[in-house]
């Protein structure tokens, strides 16, 4: 065996797994993805019950930020973070707070939360379109997906930590102030010239909706600063780093 053969168990439209799927196409390095049926991920994941799980070798690791510290330990080329100091402090912090504000958002724009029946619906035939395509032998349960994903107990949980007043542009809004002071006047969070862990993360959480083509993600578009800085990360990617170029519906413009 490859000792540094790797391995992504995924779900394509999973905004966690996007986020490792950007570590490592920032770090420039191969990889085969395992899709995971979602009715057997207990039994084909290596360790743990959710995606995204990264193998390297014979060693796995799950959860995107500490996998993500993992692979600056394997390959430290084309570091993800600096190696100590309080610079490393401040981009885990606002990694945190990534996580915190705008992954509850992404899956929101998934289920179409506050959205009229129409809307959602289409917004959840997407993902469920996703999972059939990639799901080997196809995804048994693709016509109850709509119906079930706004059930999930951790989506859920996590759109219950959102304020339910506030609409999905009003929060992409947010967002968008938000990266804006992290950039501290830069090119990238912290004030660097090169993106960064906390980069890579806001990058595939936000642009994933976009590219699946969920309504109400294109809100992105209202903020020209925001798509310089969406364009200045994509430059250092792979042009399918969030994913797939057949799976998109839409396209940067």
């Amino acid at each position: 065996m490859n000792d540094d053969a790797i391995t992504l168990y995924s779900y394509e439209f999973s905004p966690y797994a996007a986020k490792v799927r950007c570590f490592l196409g920032l770090k420039r390095l191969d990889y085969r993805t395992h899709y995971v049926n979602p009715l057997k991920a207990r039994a084909e994941l290596p360790i743990g019950h959710q995606v995204p799980v990264l193998t390297i070798g014979g060693e796995a690791r799950n959860d995107s930020t500490p996998i993500g510290l993992w692979l600056d330990e394997r390959f430290p080329e084309r570091p993800l973070l600096p190696e100590a100091g309080p610079e490393r402090e401040l981009l885990l912090e606002l990694d945190r707070q990534v996580t915190s504000r705008f992954i509850p958002l992404s899956f929101r724009l998934l289920i179409a939360f506050g959205e009229p029946l129409g809307v959602r619906w289409r917004n959840r035939k997407l993902g469920a379109r996703a999972a059939d395509r990639t799901t080997p032998g196809g995804y048994p349960l693709r016509w109850l997906h709509p119906l079930m994903v706004s059930r999930i107990g951790f989506i859920r949980r996590q759109i219950e930590a959102t304020d339910p007043v506030r609409s999905n542009g009003g929060l992409l809004d947010d967002a968008a102030a938000d990266i804006l002071v992290w950039l501290q006047g830069g090119a990238f969070m912290g004030g660097r010239d090169l993106p960064s862990l906390p980069d890579l993360s806001a990058f595939a959480v936000l642009s994933l909706p976009y590219l699946a083509g969920y309504a109400g993600a294109d809100g992105i578009e209202r903020h020209p600063a925001l798509m310089d800085w969406f364009a200045r990360v994509r430059a250092h990617l792979p042009p399918d780093a969030v994913t797939r170029s057949d799976l998109a519906e839409r396209g940067w413009p």
